[in-house]
């Protein structure tokens, strides 16, 4: 579930080979908005930020998804 959580934020090759954005950003993804931002108009401190705004969010996904696995995943031989 993590996985597919994770790959679901790397949708860049998808978006920038079919709509680069799309019109009027209708499918400006957080990784297309990176992408923009560092390599057409060069700010890369503003790329980088939001780089860590996007692992700030799957840290945060991510650590929920582990404490609430307990209430809903089954672990074999597991003594409650």
């Amino acid at each position: 579930m993590i996985m597919g959580f994770i790959g679901s934020f790397q949708v860049f090759g998808q978006v920038m080979a079919t709509t680069a954005g799309g019109p009027l950003n209708a499918s400006n993804f957080l990784m297309v908005m990176i992408y923009k931002k560092a390599f057409r108009t060069l700010e890369m401190g503003y790329a980088s930020s939001l780089a860590w705004v996007l692992f700030i969010i799957v840290l945060l996904l991510t650590a929920f998804i582990f404490r609430t696995s307990r209430s809903w995943v089954h672990y074999e031989g597991e003594v409650r």
